[in-house]
């Protein structure tokens, strides 16, 4: 199981790093478009300096991570990616390239994704993506590991 470190320093905050930025956009705050596909590619380069197959491997994100672990899914053969309170710009256009199955956790107490973002996986619907959508019906954006664990310990699904 991998997660990775957001590559890029946070414009408003000291000593935070995004995946991607954001601009304000016709009412959106859509991503950066050079720095998105520039973290798409940081992965991929992760990845293989890590000498991982990616069918073994399982690609874990939270926040603007989980979106970029769910694109990874849909760009590379992972034995799974799992994006945890994690949102989807909508000015990317998305591609499935891939068969990994999808693992979409949404918190249900979630106060920093607004309601647009929560249904960016419905991107991932549209697509015909191997998607397995879960709310955590006690969890916040930031306090999810025991609607998690507790998911993780009741599922059938194998990862």
């Amino acid at each position: 199981m991998v997660a990775f470190n957001a590559p890029f320093p946070h414009p408003d905050k000291q000593n935070k790093f995004v995946w991607f930025n954001k601009v304000l956009k016709e009412g959106r705050r859509d991503a950066v478009e050079k720095d998105y596909w520039s973290s798409v590619d940081y992965i991929k380069r992760q990845l293989e300096n890590l000498k991982l197959n990616p069918a073994d491997t399982i690609l874990v994100g939270h926040s603007q991570g989980g979106g970029m672990a769910a694109h990874m899914g849909l760009e590379l053969n992972l034995k799974a990616a799992i994006s945890i309170c994690g949102d989807l710009p909508y000015n990317i256009t998305y591609i499935n390239k891939a068969h990994t199955p999808i693992f979409w956790f949404e918190a249900a107490e979630d106060g920093y994704i607004d309601t647009s973002r929560k249904a960016s996986y419905k991107i991932l619907e549209n697509l015909g993506v191997n998607l397995h959508y879960q709310i955590l019906p006690t969890s916040t954006h930031k306090d999810f590991e025991k609607d998690l664990l507790f998911f993780l310990n009741k599922t059938d699904v194998t990862l």
